[in-house]
């Protein structure tokens, strides 16, 4: 089988619990994602996007879907584990940065 991919979208393990939650029939992959994602607790959907609102409206380049996702799906509770998840990107976050991406974290906290 050949897939071809249309569209990407980085989406929060909350909203992949969404998706899910109502779909009957799931292949094995599915079903196993399903039973992960049940088990997350740290925000509620509301909650889940008024934190990726905040962080996409810093307008930093270099913060890309995928790390909002996963500092969303993490929600650090200091500014090391922020640094941590931030190593992803290739150009480094300045201390400015980080401090307004973890002030916005930590409204969720």
């Amino acid at each position: 089988m050949n897939f071809e991919v249309i569209e990407e979208n980085f989406v929060t393990m909350r909203e992949v619990k969404n998706i899910l939650k109502d779909r009957k029939d799931l292949e094995m992959e599915q079903k196993l994602t399903k039973e992960h994602v049940i088990s997350y607790k740290k925000l509620k959907t509301a909650q889940v996007e008024s934190l990726k609102k905040e962080l996409e409206a810093l307008s930093f380049t270099k913060l890309k879907g995928e790390l909002i996702v996963k500092i969303i799906d993490i929600l650090p509770s200091d500014k090391d584990d922020l640094k941590t998840i931030l190593q992803m990107s290739v150009i480094p976050f300045t201390d400015e940065e980080i401090e307004k991406i973890f002030e916005c974290a930590a409204h969720h906290l």
